[in-house]
């Protein structure tokens, strides 16, 4: 890539900021940075912050907030991964969760225009490129296990593997329905850490969701380890029941599995294909 070239196409001010953010190792420019680091007027600052987006140099992440395109990828922003790490900058708590992390763990092979993003504060959902992304609360007991994955030169937050197969089944909704929460389940159980999802189902006490994945498991003849099976089974009353997706109007046929106290009101023969 010709860099001095590429450097070449941007004014003095311009090349300022870009050099500036650069060699700090930064990635993130508000409107407010622009105008008070670099002394500028705010209609000067608005007419750069513009032009650098246009050049390709900086990306729109949201009102007043910009991402910097690092100057070795050259003035052209890449596409889906470009637009996870902008989806990222959209909230300051905010982490890429359901079936979007699904996807970066390789536990899903659809393709989907949605961006699920799970934040502590109210977001409303934005558009970025063609991707729509998309906004959801969770108790906050249940914000954990969140890693920073490197996508392409950005550190984008995201549930790690075992808390990604939990959440999709515990919101099939946000997983593309519960055929596909069940097969990114039994994809990932072939080679994520056991006691990890034990753990993490323990810390977030849903009994609803330990029926879920129990049953699911046995479904499936996943091997679940018999110690961990019955750490699960022990946190199950006998009266203890749930559905496996919530109950709709007009619903067909379901049966009953005892075992782990799941109504199953959807065709098992529905279920781990996607």
């Amino acid at each position: 890539m010709d860099m001095q070239g590429n450097y070449r196409s941007l004014s003095s001010t311009e090349s300022r900021i870009v050099l500036g953010l650069s060699e700090e190792g930064r990635r993130e420019l508000t409107r407010r940075d622009a105008i008070e680091r670099f002394a500028l007027s705010a209609r000067s600052a608005d007419d750069i912050l513009q032009s650098l987006v246009r050049k390709g140099w900086l990306a729109r992440a949201g009102r007043g907030k910009y991402l910097l395109i690092p100057p070795d990828w050259g003035a052209t922003p890449l596409g889906e991964s470009n637009t996870l790490a902008l989806a990222s900058q959209l909230t300051p708590d905010g982490y890429v969760a359901f079936s979007t992390a699904a996807a970066h763990w390789g536990l899903t092979t659809q393709l989907r225009s949605v961006i699920w993003m799970v934040t502590r504060t109210h977001a409303r959902d934005r558009r970025i490129n063609d991707s729509e992304v998309r906004f959801a609360r969770l108790p906050v007991k249940a914000m954990f296990a969140i890693e920073r994955v490197d996508v392409y030169g950005y550190p984008v937050p995201m549930s790690d593997r075992e808390k990604t197969v939990l959440d999709c089944i515990g919101w099939p909704n946000r997983a593309g329905g519960i055929a596909e929460a069940s097969a990114i389940l039994t994809r990932a159980a072939r080679r994520w850490q056991w006691e990890k999802a034990i753990d993490y189902l323990e810390r977030l006490g849903n009994i609803a969701l330990i029926q879920k994945v129990g049953y699911l498991c046995d479904t499936a003849h996943v091997a679940l380890p018999d110690p961990l099976r019955a750490r699960l089974r022990k946190q199950i009353k006998p009266s203890s029941r749930t559905y496996l997706v919530p109950r709709a109007r007009g619903a067909g046929e379901s049966r009953y599995d005892r075992e782990w106290g799941v109504v199953v009101n959807v065709d098992p023969d529905l279920l781990f294909k996607i």
